[in-house]
């Protein structure tokens, strides 16, 4: 039998995921998390062969947690990424993931993921190397992503009128309720987008994810300000000179896309 560890905070995406893996009847799903904390400590204890992890979770960054795993076991399982982007892949691939599928599952792309799984578990397979599939996937994706870092004006709502603005103008965005709010130098917009529907549209190259609520443009970060614990916070390039927290788990990652 295969052990499976689901890992994503929705938990309808959790039951549809588990219902799918059930089909095969090599598969148990011995176990499910809501949170990227919550995974590490149930997979360093059950562990599974893979865990289905969603990239996008409330607390951590899906990757990060995933790359912490195959860090910290002697025989980690096979990572399969989730998320509803694609762009995303590119980040997972660098993990060191054997697979990335995309939401909502597909029945037919999630059998070959568990063909891949019963590879990779065979006492006759090598630790190495992605499959000639993989490869012609992962430039697949890293075309789309060449494709998505063209400029593109992304709208948004201001006394009652919706207007496109550039995303060079924007500073950063926040999460404010349910949706995002756009910050540039000086104004402040609404959006119809969830800040990660927003993430999906702008380009991963030039933004960043500090921190589950905010998204800032790096170009427009003016100073980085130590905080406690490790945790930094960035000084933007607005009018209100704006300090934005970014999480201690991407500090590193942070750090080394603004070169230092």
């Amino acid at each position: 039998m295969l052990k499976v560890f689901i890992v994503d905070d929705e938990a309808p995406a959790r039951s549809e995921l588990r219902y799918l893996l059930e089909q095969f009847p090599e598969v148990s799903v011995i176990g499910e998390a809501s949170s990227g904390e919550e995974a590490i400590d149930a997979v360093l204890q059950v562990e599974p062969d893979a865990v289905f992890l969603d990239i996008h979770l409330q607390d951590r960054d899906g990757v990060d947690v995933g790359q912490e795993l195959l860090e910290s076991m002697v025989n980690p399982p096979v990572i399969i990424f989730a998320s509803a982007y694609e762009i995303h892949a590119v980040r997972a691939f660098e993990t060191d993931a054997i697979d990335y599928i995309v939401k909502p599952f597909s029945e037919t792309r999630l059998e070959k993921t568990m063909n891949r799984v019963r590879k990779m578990r065979s006492p006759e397979s090598q630790p190495a190397a992605t499959t000639p599939y993989l490869e012609e996937q992962l430039q697949t994706l890293l075309q789309n992503v060449l494709a998505d870092q063209q400029p593109r004006r992304v709208p948004v709502e201001k006394s009652g009128k919706i207007m496109l603005i550039d995303p060079n103008e924007i500073v950063y965005a926040t999460l404010e309720g349910r949706y995002a709010s756009i910050y540039t130098g000086n104004e402040q917009f609404s959006t119809s987008f969830t800040l990660q529907e927003l993430e999906s549209r702008l380009s991963p190259k030039q933004f960043f994810r500090t921190h589950r609520a905010f998204i800032v443009n790096l170009s427009r970060t003016a100073e980085l300000v130590p905080w406690f614990k490790g945790s930094i916070h960035l000084v933007m390039q607005d009018c209100r000179k704006t300090e934005i927290p970014v999480s201690r788990n991407v500090v590193k990652e942070l750090k080394k896309r603004l070169g230092f």
